[in-house]
């Protein structure tokens, strides 16, 4: 057998020690600013591209990964209500978002929950417990109906009106098993704690506002 010199020994462990450390590229505040628009405008292909590439890039505790998560989760859902993605492209791309952090967009809080899109709506007396049916603009399409299990009780009459965002863990994402454009997911985030836009200001309930 041929033995290896030394020298070539070194040579290549030392490549390999370099390059296990090199750090991944950042992803910087006028890129992820991109990402952030073409979801806003429902463009689907752009948005999901993009989140797909710096869901690569961000390290594990970039502040913004649990809200990018979220960017490419809807980008995908997006694609199949405009019917350029089929629920078996689906399944496979959101799976793996499942016992991870996720961070929705800020919606305003209603109590008055029949036929609202877009809206934290309580789900119970209990205060822990509310859903959102997050839809297009247009409406036409409900991308997932949220189910969130907060840690805490959290008093949503004496903040009705304002907007709130929430960070959790996914629990499971199920897919409509009817394939169906109208209705895409089910999202279900557990150990969920809010947090409340400041300064108090209406916002859109028509984009997403990270």
């Amino acid at each position: 057998m041929t033995k290896i010199p030394r020298a070539l020994v070194l040579i290549a462990l030392v490549i390999v020690c370099v390059s296990a450390q090199e750090p991944k590229p950042s992803v910087s505040d006028t890129e992820f600013q991109k990402v952030l628009v073409a979801v806003s405008n429902e463009d689907w292909d752009t948005s999901l591209a993009l989140s797909a590439k710096y869901l690569k890039q961000m390290e594990a505790d970039d502040e913004r990964l649990p809200r990018l998560r979220y960017i490419y989760l809807y980008s995908a859902a997006g694609k199949v209500s405009a019917g350029r993605m089929k629920y078996d492209e689906l399944e496979p791309l959101v799976k793996g978002f499942v016992s991870k952090e996720m961070a929705l967009p800020f919606r305003p809080i209603t109590l008055n929950c029949r036929g609202a899109f877009n809206f934290i709506c309580p789900s119970d007396d209990s205060n822990t417990k509310f859903m959102v049916a997050a839809s297009t603009k247009a409406a036409t399409t409900i991308l997932a109906f949220e189910y969130v299990q907060l840690k805490a009780p959290f008093d949503f009459a004496s903040h009705e009106d304002e907007a709130a965002s929430v960070v959790g863990n996914v629990d499971a994402i199920v897919p409509n098993p009817n394939k169906s454009r109208v209705l895409i997911l089910r999202l279900y985030i557990t150990k969920a704690t809010i947090e409340l836009k400041e300064p108090r200001t209406q916002i859109s309930i028509n984009r997403f506002n990270f």
